[in-house]
């Protein structure tokens, strides 16, 4: 069984701008620029854009991807309410992947110049921003680890397991009643499967009472058995 370092990169909570002080909440707002409302499959920002700017997940999900020359997609991690899209781009000066919405999405639109203010006038902003950085990077690493070590099970218990415990982050969530809106060509696009991989592996985990998807939720019903296949604990 593959061991990932499971539950590092959630240690911090989802939404940024939590509880920011006076001055780095006037900041904020003043460089608020608009609203934004996107449908389900769309693009927020593409590969090779340059000077984009922020977004900051309002209500909805989305995902970062890339694509290959011959047209296949890596899906690098999914984006949460309360989550930051852009901040690579705002340090690299370049868009390194393309985000697009999982589901209907509503984001604040940032002035990027937020990122630059912040480290020079405003060190608790510039150190939750670095912290979100950071953190999206190690959800990249751990999957890139289950991918190359585990097998179709673990790989699927893993993405349950971290995206529950991302929401769970953000207050009291019923494990059986979680939010789950991939679909099976996201699954497979995140964790280097094929579509037939993700029915066999969806319909073992149902008939051995572990977990289920349905109509967008996921139920799990047996978290010490799911988080042993994610190779993480269940605390």
């Amino acid at each position: 069984m593959v061991v990932v370092a499971g539950g590092r990169s959630d240690r911090f909570t989802r939404d940024v701008f939590s509880g920011l002080g006076e001055r780095e909440g006037s900041l904020l707002d003043s460089l608020t620029v608009r609203a934004l409302a996107l449908p389900p499959n769309r693009v927020l920002a593409g590969e090779g854009e340059v000077g984009i700017g922020l977004y900051r997940i309002e209500h909805g999900w989305a995902y970062r991807y890339r694509t290959s020359g011959g047209g296949c997609r890596q899906i690098l991690d999914f984006l949460l309410p309360g989550e930051i899209v852009g901040l690579q781009a705002a340090l690299l000066g370049v868009m390194e992947h393309s985000v697009r919405s999982l589901t209907a999405l509503h984001v604040a639109a940032i002035d990027g110049r937020l990122l630059g203010d912040a480290f020079r006038g405003e060190p608790t902003l510039a150190l939750r921003l670095a912290r979100h950085i950071a953190a999206e990077a190690c959800r990249v690493d751990e999957l890139l680890t289950v991918i190359g070590c585990g097998d179709a099970v673990e790989r699927i218990a893993f993405l349950m397991v971290s995206l529950y415990r991302r929401q769970a982050r953000g207050g009291e969530l019923d494990p059986l009643d979680c939010p789950f809106p991939l679909r099976r060509r996201h699954m497979a696009d995140s964790l280097g499967l094929t579509g037939a991989h993700i029915n066999r592996t969806l319909n073992r985990l149902r008939q051995d009472g572990i977990a289920t998807v349905e109509g967008h939720r996921l139920a799990i019903r047996d978290f010490p058995r799911l988080a042993a296949l994610a190779g993480t604990s269940a605390s």
